[in-house]
């Protein structure tokens, strides 16, 4: 379950949410990007996938979407109980600095009724025995290249970074591993709507990527590869 504090470095959670995750044997993090307005897809992925994970990572554009879902769990313990316990996101290039939210993130008691959550342009932090970083990516011109990218995760100590921007989901092994969710929503390069999960067992990684489906049945969360694609092509 999600502590809605904002910590001095981003996150929210629980002091000791966040410490434990640093030391974990494994974990398993959502990874969302590229919402672009659909708050109930989001709400939807997070409430299927985010009981069996350990963080949720949100890489921007859609932090009005990000923020109704951390509404959500403030006003809804049930719901809250399946939004991991350590939550990472940033701005995207159609996101705002801040956003203003129902719950007070600052957690010191106050009269105020506007509160805001504040939306870093970058986050870094730690998990089992790895260092992510995260960004949208258009400040690193993914569109172009991951090569930006890769550099300033080397530089940050990371060695995996998560991006989205460009709506392809797609993940790139090498001295960074480097990982992009694709949208849920606005797909591009002939790919499905997508999110990821990302898996750590001690050095090891993995990223499952998820299509979405609408079925009879409802939305189905089907597991694929994705192949190489490129905007430029």
């Amino acid at each position: 379950m999600i502590t809605l504090k904002q910590r001095e470095h981003y996150l929210l959670g629980s002091e000791k949410d966040i410490a434990d995750l640093v030391v974990k044997k494994s974990a398993k993090i959502l990874v969302i990007s590229d919402s672009h307005g659909q708050r109930d897809l989001f709400r939807c992925i997070v409430g299927r996938i985010g009981p069996s994970c350990d963080a949720l990572v949100f890489c921007g554009d859609g932090a009005g979407d990000f923020a109704s879902c951390m509404d959500d769990a403030a006003s809804d313990k049930v719901y809250a109980a399946c939004v991991p316990p350590v939550v990472a996101f940033v701005k995207g290039n159609g996101d705002s600095n801040r956003f203003p939210v129902c719950f007070n993130p600052v957690g010191k008691e106050d009269d105020s009724v506007y509160r805001e959550l504040a939306i870093p342009r970058r986050q870094i932090f730690s998990a089992v025995e790895h260092t992510i970083y995260v960004v949208h990516g258009h400040e690193q011109r993914t569109y172009y290249g991951i090569q930006l990218l890769k550099k300033e995760a080397e530089r940050a100590g990371a060695d995996i970074a998560l991006y989205g921007h460009t709506h392809i989901a797609d993940e790139t092994r090498d001295t960074v591993y480097m990982v992009n969710p694709g949208s849920p929503c606005l797909p591009r390069g002939g790919v499905p709507s997508s999110f990821a999960v990302l898996e750590l067992d001690g050095l090891n990684v993995n990223t499952v990527f998820y299509r979405i489906e609408a079925t009879l049945q409802g939305l189905q969360f089907i597991p694929f590869l994705p192949g190489k694609t490129y905007l430029w092509n």
